[in-house]
């Protein structure tokens, strides 16, 4: 395999006209980059449409509504906050 230097000189080295296939490599990579883009963004829309189906889907199986947790779970002084821990410097 050629390194990028090795190919740079190579086409330096080249007269002009014979480096019409120089045009043709580069459309041909951005087709493919284009071709993989499309796919990958197939791909994560059905993930997200999946994605919302399950939530959907498992938060109306619930038989109970959901409720907000009580305040009692908050802890307003922890021993290792990092204000505590800069205390010592």
């Amino acid at each position: 395999m050629r390194n990028l230097d090795d190919l740079l000189h190579e086409i330096g080295r080249t007269p002009v006209p014979e480096l019409a296939w120089l045009d043709s490599a580069v459309v041909a990579a951005f087709a493919v980059r284009q071709s993989e883009m499309r796919a990958t963004s197939r791909l994560l829309s059905a993930a997200a449409v999946l994605a919302l189906g399950f939530g959907y889907a498992s938060g109306s199986m619930m038989s109970t509504p959901a409720r907000a947790a009580d305040n009692n779970l908050v802890i307003v002084e922890t021993p290792l906050a990092p204000s505590i821990l800069l205390d010592f410097l």
